[in-house]
């Protein structure tokens, strides 16, 4: 009986398709149903996946299951997340009250929020929707200050992590960094203005105009979503678990709809019932840097051209939530695909999809995909002095790991503990190249101080830097305190390793690769810069992840 209803659900599976025959040709939806051959499975997460021509779906088809704990599979009703493609609607959101003449997109943002800090430098709003404020990042920000991965956050805890920054990462419009801190503000600035819910504004203004029955932003997780898809880390391969929902928060995303109602989204900008053809022209109008450099990106949106076609695109991530679309103006065709399952890679079959049905109205050709650096075991082994490789010797850093390079007369050798059993011989390919034959590595050295190196394991490319001894950092050890996040850390000598404690965090591990510089193996702590007093006394240190840029911290004597 177990079995009959497996049969059954797959059945029900593979019918869950709507097509129209006059936009596509067999050859073409067999191609597309391949790309998703891996989805269609019974123990497995999925999506769902539509393609809409001249305001019609020309396909919709699910795949895969909603649920593996009850065996509820993906329709093309289902539900999902959809994650940073949400943020074009928080910034349509503010587009639209600027026509109703309730803000202008270049206000300064103290004008709706008082208590953001002024900074100096005026902040707008069009900033905001376009990654260019030099705000940081409020991910980074709370995983700095204690927040732990999974933990759930509110627009209110960020808005008020927001409001206690000292400092930018850059002068705003000076750069772009994407940053998730300005479409969090953007909601309250909506609340402000109308006096309503960020959630009941846009219900009321762009979902049911639209006629997105099936659409809406869900802050709170305890609430019955009913028709939601489950989200799901991990492989086929590797097994599925369920993510922390830690999700909480609005306004760079946390929109959760279907395929039908996000096609509607996008047939508005076919036809712009909603705001009218200015609106989209606002929404789509590529944001311009203070050096007049043109970005590829609007408000809330990817713009620019692909193979020559004018695009407007996003995709987005949250626990295992992935999600892509995009839009062909001129072709008037839009795709988009909509997963449960972290490791899903929508981004690849939106655009392959694309190149299928649209390979004939490209002006462009698709570029071959590049060849990956790969380990020809043909290369010419040459010989190399002890002198020759001698620079070459020593620890380095490389995605985390201590990876350690040592020689015996002219022979050099490579060890990681845990990832290598042993010490394995390479040998030069050419003064900065070695291989190995007993593993499929490559390793690269490129030129500078600290030698950095490129190392190659199996198909997997990593880069690293070279450490220096510690005792170029005395007086490092010490207590450290952030006055933007009201937290602190504590650094403590571990051989010729330094670690790092907070009551709120796992202990990590500082390399030093300079004599002030240091990498961390969390990635809220990644890279430290340290500073110096004109005595040469350590004053503090100044910690950037990528979105976070030199953070100060004070070291407490």
């Amino acid at each position: 009986m177990q079995q009959l209803g497996k049969l059954f659900l797959l059945g029900f599976l593979l019918v869950q398709t709507t097509l129209s025959a006059q936009q596509l040709d067999n050859a073409q939806i067999q191609e597309i149903n391949a790309q998703f051959e891996a989805w269609n499975s019974t123990h497995t997460p999925g999506g769902a996946v539509g393609i809409f021509k001249d305001g019609k779906i020309i396909y919709s088809k699910a795949f895969g299951m909603a649920s593996l704990e009850y065996d509820i599979p993906n329709t093309t009703n289902t539900i999902f997340n959809i994650a940073s493609v949400s943020k074009q609607i928080t910034a349509y959101s503010l587009v639209l009250l600027e026509q109703q003449g309730k803000l202008s997109l270049d206000d300064e943002v103290q004008k709706h929020l008082p208590e953001v800090p002024d900074f100096g430098k005026k902040i707008t709003l069009r900033h905001l929707m376009t990654h260019t404020s030099g705000l940081r990042n409020f991910q980074n920000i709370l995983a700095m200050a204690g927040w732990r991965e999974g933990e759930s956050m509110t627009n209110d805890d960020l808005l008020r992590f927001i409001s206690m920054q000292k400092e930018l990462n850059f002068d705003p419009g000076a750069e772009y960094l994407y940053c998730n801190s300005g479409f969090n503000l953007a909601t309250a600035i909506v609340e402000r203005i109308s006096g309503q819910t960020f959630q009941d504004w846009t219900q009321e203004n762009i979902f049911e105009p639209l006629g997105m029955k099936n659409t809406t932003y869900r802050e709170d997780l305890e609430i019955i979503h009913k028709n939601s898809a489950t989200s799901y880390d991990g492989s086929a391969a590797t097994g599925f678990r369920q993510p922390l929902k830690y999700w909480t928060y609005m306004g760079n995303g946390n929109v959760y709809t279907t395929i039908e109602d996000l096609g509607k989204w996008l047939n508005n900008f076919r036809e712009p019932t909603l705001g009218g053809k200015e609106g989209i022209k606002t929404l789509t109008t590529p944001g311009i840097l203070n050096n007049d450099e043109i970005l590829s990106y609007a408000l809330g949106i990817g713009v620019g051209k692909y193979r020559g076609l004018r695009r407007f695109s996003h995709g987005g991530s949250v626990g295992g939530y992935r999600s892509n679309m995009v839009y062909f103006p001129d072709e008037e065709m839009g795709i988009i695909v909509l997963s449960n399952f972290s490791s899903a890679g929508p981004q690849s079959k939106v655009f392959a999809i694309a190149d299928l049905i649209l390979e004939n109205k490209f002006p462009i050709p698709k570029e071959p995909k590049q060849p990956t650096i790969v380990v020809d075991k043909e290369e010419k082994k040459i010989e190399l002095t002890e002198a020759e490789i001698t620079p070459f010797v020593g620890k380095y850093f490389v995605d985390g790991v201590v990876v350690e390079l040592s020689k015996k007369g002219n022979q050099l050798y490579i060890y990681a503990e845990e990832e290598l059993p042993q010490a394995l011989p390479v040998y030069p390919l050419s003064p900065t190249t070695f291989v190995s034959d007993d593993a499929p590595i490559k390793i690269q050295f490129l030129e500078g101080t600290p030698i950095r190196t490129r190392i190659k394991f199996g198909p997997d490319n990593y880069r690293g830097v070279q450490l220096v001894a510690t005792d170029q950092l005395q007086g490092l050890e010490g207590t450290y305190y952030s006055p933007e996040l009201d937290t602190e850390y504590h650094i403590s000598k571990d051989g010729d390793q330094y670690k790092v404690q907070h009551q709120r965090h796992d202990e990590f591990q500082l390399v030093p690769v300079s004599k002030s510089k240091l990498m961390g193996t969390a990635y809220f702590f990644n890279d430290v810069q340290v500073v110096r007093a004109a005595n040469g006394a350590i004053n503090g240190i100044r910690v950037s992840n990528g979105r976070v840029r030199n953070l100060w911290f004070k070291k407490n004597r």
